[in-house]
């Protein structure tokens, strides 16, 4: 097994790494979980503006509210004011697998 991979048309990448320092899990652990589940989270997230909170190696959990500039075209957006930042932010919307598996590489976790 390799560390990077396909998954829905997604490329999943470094998923042999620690999911965060002291996890005791990997990428790779995350995406499986969240792709094992999407049938029953997707329904619950379909429709809704999401925030993450993402997790990198060797860095503090940040929020992440706006979409980054490399999304991908397939990912719905919705674009709407958001007080605390006193500004327009483009919110992720996960209405299908695909997105929820590119959240996963991207080690987000949901709010």
């Amino acid at each position: 097994m390799t560390s990077d991979e396909t998954r829905d048309g997604v490329p999943l990448t470094n998923l042999d790494q620690p999911l965060f320092d002291g996890a005791g899990a990997t990428k790779r652990d995350l995406v499986d979980y969240l792709d094992a589940v999407a049938g029953r989270i997707v329904p619950v997230l379909r429709g809704r503006p999401l925030s993450v909170i993402r997790v990198r190696a060797g860095q503090e959990p940040f929020m992440q509210k706006n979409v980054p500039k490399y999304t991908p075209e397939w990912v719905r957006t919705v674009t709407l004011w958001a007080e605390t930042s006193r500004r327009q932010v483009s919110y992720a919307l996960c209405d299908d697998r695909r997105t929820l598996l590119w959240f996963a590489n991207q080690r987000g976790c949901f709010l």
